[in-house]
């Protein structure tokens, strides 16, 4: 255990971290890819916009019903375990004045383009299409099937994103992702597609969040504000903070993350947060095994850890013992009680970003209710441990509750593949039909 004037002055700098970072989030945005819209406000409903005539086209097949099946598709390692994409993107827009079955054709014809064009999976491309609150509300005039994100602990004030819909990209290959943008916003032409695909006059587009994840990719990117000097990630890192996630046993599946019945059957909802990393005191503050007993438990070892094979085995069983003999608390160990019958109950698709120039973190999550996301992040706060043992604090001795921020956050409804594109809107089904 470290002396108290060390945990004090964690927690001022923890402080200090936490005022300035939420300060530039409501101020300028910090963490948005230089991509951004600059001043673009919400869309205001309006009037109906003069859309071109877009040729629909067909779509492969063999493609699942649910955009976020996406699990089939990936590699996995040795033991059995799915291997992410390596690169993400997530382009962020509003709808352009009153939303009509055009504006779903237009839509729909790129997406459908983009499925003839690639293989569904990181070979080819993956994607979704989330729609938020704002959507259903000021685009429709309707109630919205999820609610607004929110913040969900003592510790953090993030800006909630006002977009209405998110699409997210993923592959293995980034110049890709960049092409299929520059499609998408600009009408540059995609190599292997006929004519334009471009969506921007039925969408605004406001911002683009840019990441990574996979051995390799975290240590050539570490030269960035929130690592300190030194290359503390290692080459093996498929993240920033040094471990693995996405364990299979760690992962919710995705036949239990997806709606059973209803207007979004065969659909989910999806949870976006940027979250600001500061590893300097995780990497010159602390230890090996000290990252250990915080990521996982204090009952964990960095042996058991080179072992982890398909689960990241946290104790959370023992999670009084670790508050009240331990004066610590791991991230994986408070996270697990957040479990039905216990299993997770959502899937991680994060990626670590340098938007901006820091080093970051795109929480995505797909989950079958935002209740279960929600769950889940209360789990991870242990809020109540600081009346067992003082040394825990909402921050201090409490997984990785130190070394992040969540600046910015937003919750979207993914449809199934059929009512993806403007769910809900009158007139869609004769127009894609």
């Amino acid at each position: 255990m470290k002396p108290e004037h060390d945990k004090q002055q964690r927690s001022l700098d923890r402080r200090e971290f936490l005022i300035g970072a939420s300060v530039l989030a409501v101020g300028v945005g910090v963490g948005a890819h230089p991509q951004r819209a600059a001043g673009a406000p919400p869309a205001d409903p309006g009037e109906p916009v003069a859309l071109p005539a877009v040729a629909l086209g067909g779509q492969p097949h063999d493609l699942p019903v649910r955009q976020h099946a996406w699990t089939a598709t990936l590699r996995e390692d040795d033991l059995g375990n799915p291997i992410s994409p390596r690169f993400d993107r997530l382009l962020f827009f509003d709808v352009r004045g009153r939303p009509t079955p055009a504006h779903a054709r237009v839509l729909e014809a790129a997406l459908r383009a983009l499925e003839r064009r690639y293989r569904w999976g990181p070979e080819g491309l993956l994607f979704t299409a989330g729609w938020a609150p704002a959507y259903f509300e000021r685009a429709l005039g309707v109630s919205s099937p999820i609610p607004p994100a929110t913040g969900l602990s003592s510790f953090e004030s993030p800006a909630i994103d006002d977009y209405q819909l998110c699409l997210h990209f993923a592959c293995d290959d980034e110049r890709r992702l960049a092409a299929v943008e520059a499609a998408l916003l600009h009408g540059e032409p995609l190599q292997g597609v006929r004519g334009s695909l471009q969506i921007t006059d039925a969408l605004r587009w406001r911002e683009t969040r840019t990441g990574f994840v996979g051995e390799g990719l975290a240590a050539a990117h570490q030269d960035v504000s929130g690592i300190p000097a030194g290359n503390p990630v290692t080459p093996q890192s498929p993240l920033f903070m040094g471990f693995k996630s996405g364990l299979r046993k760690n992962q919710a599946t995705e036949d239990s993350v997806t709606i059973a019945e209803g207007r979004f059957a065969q659909g989910t909802t999806m949870q976006v947060s940027y979250m600001r990393l500061r590893l300097d005191g995780w990497y010159q503050g602390l230890s090996y095994g000290e990252r250990v007993a915080r990521m996982y438990s204090p009952e964990t070892t960095p042996e058991q850890v080179a072992q982890f094979t398909t689960d990241a085995e946290s104790e959370p069983n023992l999670i009084n013992e670790a508050i009240q003999r331990d004066g610590v608390i791991g991230h994986s160990q408070s996270s697990a009680l957040a479990r039905r019958n216990g299993k997770p109950l959502i899937i991680r698709r994060d990626f670590n970003t340098v938007d901006g120039g820091h080093a970051g973190l795109h929480f995505v999550s797909v989950q079958r209710s935002i209740d279960d996301f929600v769950l889940t992040r209360n789990a991870m706060n242990a809020s109540g441990a600081h009346l067992q043992n003082p040394a825990i604090t909402d921050t201090a001795n409490n997984g990785i509750n130190e070394f992040i921020a969540v600046l910015r956050r937003a919750n979207y409804i993914l449809p199934s593949r059929a009512s993806r594109s403007f769910p809900l809107l009158r007139g869609r089904a004769a127009a894609l039909a």
